[in-house]
């Protein structure tokens, strides 16, 4: 059997060698796995499958699931596994994935509880990869790049600080500003955008299944974004600093006509620095509700009633005799300089983001931003109008079965809805789709590859297996990548994301 499986396997490596109008799939059995995932075969069988829009494993045991799992895992880096099962058996595969989703069926709970995450039904899991899965990645993503920037803006104004006070042990902020920094002042307004921030509707984003590139393609947290945002940090810094002690240094504030002082000096950077980061994260923000506005503003709020209260303390009531702190806020924010100030220095941070975002999403857009501008003005878009207009419909029966539709009109609508959905997704399909080197199990020695536009039907009484193409593709076998000779296949991706986003650039 291992012999007649791995001459069936390079019989179809030369098959799947020449594209197919219709694609193909492969269908194989528990025995027939086996014997193809052998060291000598493992890695032909696995070339095979990536050339297949399909592939089927039948009547395998919990271990053999695991074993294809981390045969891809293993032998195509930078791809991510999904594994979904509801029963004891799919335990192995799904621990061996990267992400694993256990169904909560009649089955029992073994699934669901060794899963990362557990679903009701198995039809949710577009909801939840297409909808839930592009959201989270578009917030971590952005997250995590907005992090550095927030305190590297702050630490680096500390630098510029050092390099002019011969890096002696000074500091510009008081103690009580650097504990409080990242745990009050600054924490709540990424908290929220990294809970509720949204770029599109839930059932624009069903509606173009399409927008799932911007992941595949790992836009939002490339090394490009992430040096952008730090360098814009310490850009930033420069103005936080220079700007606001330069401003408030040369210029009278004090009633009896002395300037600042250090530690005025350093509150005012330090107010400016909240400002400018809070606005930053304001303009990252796609979607807002009342939540956002209560809370971005009520950060910046919070550290102003803290200097009020913290400023007012007397000298000695915490233990501390200093009172180099004491009574600044009332003292120069009595001052018109001090508000001018941060006027000016968070418009010389906030505005060229603001243009530069502009500049890019009107003439360099995303797939994303394209279907923002369709959203906010699907006039202008009339090749889409439609598509928008059967997105708020679907808006109205979203997740829910067309049985469960009250009225008939209703169930009409909906079914027309989701056949459009379908022929709209095959229709908009690009080539972004991964088709890294595979490996097709065969149905027993005699196993067949069919053509996806032969015709013909399965016998079930008949020893060898057929392999329905599920699928059609034109694509070549050039493109997909090859084993390397140790043994890990180097992925390679059909098309670059500069290929999904380009038709988006030109022509709209």
């Amino acid at each position: 059997l291992k012999e007649r499986v791995r001459s069936k396997i390079k019989e179809l490596k030369n098959k799947t060698a020449q594209p197919s109008p219709g694609g193909f799939a492969l269908v194989i059995d528990g025995p027939c796995l086996r014997a193809a995932m052998q060291p000598d075969a493992k890695i032909d069988f696995l070339e095979v499958g990536l050339r297949c829009k399909a592939v089927v494993c039948c009547r395998v045991t919990p271990s053999q699931k695991a074993q294809v799992t981390l045969l891809v895992k293993d032998n195509l880096p930078g791809q991510i596994t999904l594994a979904i099962g509801d029963g004891a058996n799919d335990v192995s595969m799904i621990q061996a994935a990267h992400i694993g989703i256990g169904i909560r069926g009649k089955e029992g709970q073994q699934a669901v509880l060794a899963s990362d995450y557990a679903l009701p039904r198995f039809s949710y899991l577009e909801r939840l990869l297409l909808i839930h899965g592009r959201w989270s990645y578009n917030r971590i993503g952005t997250m995590v790049c907005y992090f550095f920037y927030k305190n590297v803006a702050f630490a680096f104004t500390l630098f510029w600080f050092s390099t002019e006070n011969a890096f002696s042990a000074q500091a510009l902020f008081d103690d009580g500003y650097q504990s409080l920094y990242n745990v009050i002042f600054t924490s709540m307004p990424v908290m929220v955008f990294a809970i509720l921030d949204r770029d599109l509707e839930p059932e624009i984003v069903q509606r173009h299944p399409e927008l799932y590139s911007v992941g595949q393609f790992n836009i939002r947290f490339t090394p490009v974004r992430f040096a952008i945002f730090v360098l814009g940090s310490i850009v930033h810094s420069v103005v936080l600093y220079y700007v606001t002690v330069y401003s408030m240094d040369l210029n009278v504030t004090g009633e009896g006509g002395r300037q600042t002082g250090l530690w005025g000096a350093g509150t005012t950077v330090l107010s400016n620095v909240i400002i400018v980061v809070t606005c930053t994260m304001g303009i990252h923000t796609r979607s807002w509700s009342w939540i956002h506005w209560v809370v971005y503003l009520g950060s910046v709020g919070i550290w102003y009633f803290f200097l009020l209260c913290y400023h007012a303390l007397p000298p000695g009531f915490m233990d501390d005799t200093d009172d180099n702190i004491h009574w600044v806020i009332y003292e120069i924010g009595s001052t018109v300089l001090f508000w001018l100030n941060s006027l000016l220095v968070t418009g010389m941070c906030c505005l060229p983001i603001l243009a530069y975002k502009y500049f890019k999403e009107q003439y360099y857009p995303n797939i994303d931003d394209y279907y923002r501008r369709v959203v906010a003005d699907p006039k202008s878009y009339p090749q889409e109008d439609e598509s928008v207009k059967d997105a708020e419909t679907l808006r109205i029966h979203i997740n829910t079965p067309p049985s469960d539709v009250e009225g008939s009109t209703s169930v009409e609508t909906v079914a027309k809805l989701r056949r459009n959905e379908s022929v709209n997704t095959m229709a908009t399909r690009t080539r972004s789709d991964y088709t890294a080197a595979p490996i097709h199990p065969t149905r027993g020695a005699s196993a067949r590859l069919i053509n996806a536009s032969a015709p013909g039907r399965h016998n079930s009484g008949s020893k060898s297996n057929p392999i329905s193409p599920l699928a059609s593709t034109t694509e070549s076998p050039e493109d997909r990548p090859r084993p390397t000779s140790s043994g890990a296949a180097r992925p390679k991706v059909a098309e670059t994301q500069e290929d999904v986003v380009r038709p988006f650039q030109e022509g709209h």
